[in-house]
């Protein structure tokens, strides 16, 4: 030996470390243990201590690899809000993508430069209905998005949508967006609602050619899809008038493969079958809205009322 000393092999040691993060990668996700397969035929994550906190650990190293331009607007929010990138915010994410890291860091990254695309200097304020902005008020008013109140048997948030209630109303598109994620947000405060998705309820009845904001929709879909942390179960439609079918294709386009193929039809139903089919997905009558003989009405300041008058459930019944 000439005693010279040896450098410790750095590289050796730095790839020893990445294939244990990617062994933990796995276990994490893929082979993540899950419930089985629910009413939806979705499964859930089994959340031990340990996996998250190895997920959230994980999901940092995840975004720093992210290109800078797809990580510039979660770089501001680090600088301009630190306080709102809590762990639960990020746990948000790993949920929505059952705790693939890889894909909860890229719809992160996404979710906070269309945030600041949205709400610009507002983005770096928490996200609330009891916040708007005052150039929101009006889209906001029009309720296009309509969170019922509590969570159904799933421990699911429903939002019901009425494309109706866009009759004669003027607003601007990028308006009803944010008016949207506002909703969704508020339905997001929801840990079970992190976890299993929300179910959207669509009521059609008396729907006419002009209620279908085709740019509304695809504004709707564009902002959301692969960018808000949320997990969409179902989407129940009912009373689809014919005109429906002739849009079918391109109501299919504008929401994607997958979001279409979580729809669920009920055109000629009666509505005690109605009740019947949506009680195994534990959504019961007395939180359905009027419109579908249920126990809500939505007041005109905004808010869900019980509705459990004579003149109520008259004016639910179906012509």
């Amino acid at each position: 030996m000439n005693g010279a000393s040896v450098a410790p092999d750095v590289s050796s040691k730095a790839s020893s470390s990445d294939d244990a993060d990617k062994i933990k990668h796995h276990l994490c996700s893929r082979f993540l243990k899950k419930r089985p397969p629910d009413i939806y035929g979705q499964r859930h994550a089994i959340e031990s201590s340990k996996c998250v906190s190895d997920s959230l650990r994980l999901l940092e190293k995840e975004i720093i690899k992210l290109p800078d331009d797809l990580r510039a607007g979660l770089d501001q929010a680090a600088v301009f809000c630190p306080e709102l990138l809590t762990k639960e915010h990020r746990l948000m994410f790993l949920r929505c993508e059952q705790f693939n890291v890889d894909l909860a860091a890229s719809r992160l990254a996404k979710y906070w430069n269309k945030r600041i695309e949205l709400f610009e200097g507002a983005a770096f304020r928490p996200l609330s209905t009891e916040h708007t902005r005052d150039e929101d008020r009006k889209e906001m008013s029009i309720a296009f998005l309509r969170l019922l109140p509590d969570t159904d048997g799933t421990g699911r948030c429903n939002i019901y949508i009425d494309p109706r209630v866009l009759e004669g109303k003027e607003y601007n598109n990028e308006g009803m967006v944010r008016a949207a994620w506002l909703t969704l947000h508020e339905a997001l405060e929801t840990e079970s609602t992190q976890q299993k998705g929300v179910v959207f309820l669509v009521y059609l009845e008396g729907a006419l050619l002009r209620h279908f904001d085709r740019t509304l929709v695809k504004h709707l879909a564009n902002s959301i899809r692969g960018i808000l942390p949320v997990r969409v179960s179902a989407i129940h439609m009912f009373y689809a008038p014919y005109l429906f079918e002739v849009l079918f294709d391109v109501v299919s386009m504008l929401l994607g493969d997958r979001l279409t193929k979580r729809i669920k039809l009920y055109s000629d139903d009666e509505q005690t079958v109605i009740h019947d089919k949506l009680m195994d997905f534990g959504i019961f009558p007395s939180r359905l809205p009027s419109e579908l003989g249920g126990g809500l009405r939505f007041a005109d300041d905004g808010k869900w009322k019980n509705c459990v008058s004579e003149e109520c459930i008259k004016d639910s019944s179906r012509k």
